[in-house]
């Protein structure tokens, strides 16, 4: 599946419940599916050449759309591997942060889905925000692991503020829901 970035929003999709991580856009991450709900998200997404949107769960296990957060990651299926346990393993590469618009089947999981923009930034306050954000990542390199070289390298080279954000997010270990509420904030 190829990202299609003639896409019109909103737009309806395939719902992948994720109960282990919180994805964040530009990840590419091994994603494995046991459940049939999944899988047949899955299927969707492959016979229709859609791209999936990624949900987080509220309860691990649960299946329905009381389980999830309403915002999640929309993205594309890079690989599917069957494994030999019967569980598939995808290769899943986070494209932009959306919000459930509209819940359109249960079986499987599929939702209307519009992307979440950030509030646009002056350039001279996001220049102020990037400074601080390298600045207190550094500092905290120094205190904690969660931050290797490779990290700070990345976070010192990129343009984009929300990008920087979500990796630290994604480095430091807060709980799902604190995550989520980080995850839906426009608002730099």
């Amino acid at each position: 599946m190829k990202l299609d970035n003639n896409q019109n929003y909103p737009t309806q999709l395939p719902v992948i419940i994720e109960d282990e991580l919180f994805l964040y856009p530009f990840m590419i991450t091994p994603i494995f599916l046991s459940d049939t709900q999944n899988i047949k998200a899955l299927d969707l997404a492959i016979q229709n050449e859609t791209m999936i949107f990624v949900a987080p769960s509220k309860i691990e296990g649960g299946r329905s759309f009381d389980d999830i957060y309403d915002c999640g990651v929309i993205g594309n299926i890079m690989r599917k591997v069957p494994l030999p346990d019967g569980r598939i393993k995808i290769l899943f590469q986070g494209y932009a942060k959306a919000k459930i618009i509209n819940q359109v089947s249960n079986e499987p999981l599929c939702a209307l889905v519009d992307l979440i923009h950030q509030e646009p930034l002056c350039s001279t306050k996001k220049e102020a925000i990037m400074e601080v954000l390298r600045e207190k990542a550094k500092a905290l390199s120094t205190v904690s692991h969660y931050f290797p070289p490779d990290l700070l390298r990345t976070i010192e080279e990129d343009n984009e503020p929300s990008r920087i954000c979500d990796l630290i997010l994604n480095s430091i270990k807060i709980k799902k829901h604190q995550a989520y509420e980080f995850f839906i904030e426009t608002n730099l």
